[in-house]
């Protein structure tokens, strides 16, 4: 379990860490997939309020770099759910040329997420006493 978990937390802060860079360096050609009118509306809404993207993908380097150097790695695994959760739910619903990847992020995620499942006990107590 320890060797699947290492892998997984590696692919997934790579993942991370190498597409939030190639946003901003452009290392990576990516042609602009095919995508549907309300998925073009969704893409050019976020761009075109001037930091969402940047703040975000500012986000997911950090956690990648943590995630992949196991520093915090449930904080950061908690703080990127809802962006792998976006990306799946995008590419699933809107933009469906980049499901497999987007596939891998969840299930990387959510295979992580149950591996350091002991962290969050804590988070689930439905009356926490001071």
């Amino acid at each position: 379990m320890k060797i699947a978990v290492l892998i997984a937390r590696i692919l997934l802060g790579l993942i991370f860490i190498v597409f939030s860079l190639n946003f901003f360096f452009h290392f990576i050609p990516m042609p602009q997939p095919v995508m549907s009118d309300k998925a073009q509306a969704f893409s050019g809404g976020l761009y075109g309020s001037g930091y969402f993207f940047q703040y975000m993908k500012v986000i997911e380097f950090l956690s990648g770099v943590a995630i992949l150097f196991n520093r915090y790695t449930a904080f950061f695994l908690l703080i990127l759910f809802p962006v792998s959760v976006n990306i799946f739910l995008f590419h699933s619903l809107l933009a469906p040329a980049g499901i497999p990847l987007a596939l891998v992020i969840i299930l990387l995620h959510l295979f992580l997420g149950i591996a350091y499942r002991k962290y969050y006990a804590s988070i689930f107590t439905a009356q926490p006493v001071l």
